[in-house]
């Protein structure tokens, strides 16, 4: 079972995850306060009630982005390889960029609410303070194949080419 939370080249599997939740936890914790005590300040214009149809294609997106990314993680990471092929071949986070692009704006638009956008936010700034201690280890665990991966999968944003 040790080998499921850290791997021979003594990474964990949790990474950077801990900081990175403790800081979003707050803003989904006063998004849900809000929606809930709140609602006649939380909601978004009756004007765009229109879109929230698209509401069930990003939660559908992001479940599967998300569910796909957890299994690849469990799979390889015992195994000491870098996944980087399926959800780890479309962003090199996705466990954080489907629930920052799809699964909280999914919500947003379901409960016609703004306040998840603004976790959204808090989620992504979480991941551009705190990802830069694990890619290091990433970098020194796998070298040139972290590297190379680096230059063909952006950190956060689905299907976008790094810069």
């Amino acid at each position: 079972m040790k080998n499921i939370i850290v791997n021979q080249k003594g990474m964990n599997i949790v990474g950077q995850g801990g900081k990175i939740i403790l800081l979003w936890r707050r803003a989904l914790i006063a998004a849900i306060w809000v929606h809930r005590n709140l609602p006649h300040i939380a909601a978004l214009p009756e004007i765009v009630s229109f879109i929230k149809p698209l509401s069930c294609v990003l939660l559908f997106l992001g479940l599967i982005l998300w569910a796909t990314a957890i299994l690849q993680l469990l799979t390889g990471f015992p195994q000491g390889k870098l996944v980087s092929t399926g959800a780890y071949g479309v962003v090199r986070n996705p466990i954080y960029a489907s629930v920052t692009f799809f699964i909280l704006p999914g919500v947003a638009l379901l409960t016609l609410t703004w306040v998840y956008f603004v976790a959204s936010v808090f989620l992504y700034a979480g991941v551009i303070i705190f990802i830069g201690k694990e890619e290091k280890q990433l970098k020194e665990a796998f070298g040139k194949e972290y590297e190379d991966y680096t230059a063909r999968v952006d950190r956060m944003i689905p299907f976008v080419k790094p810069l």
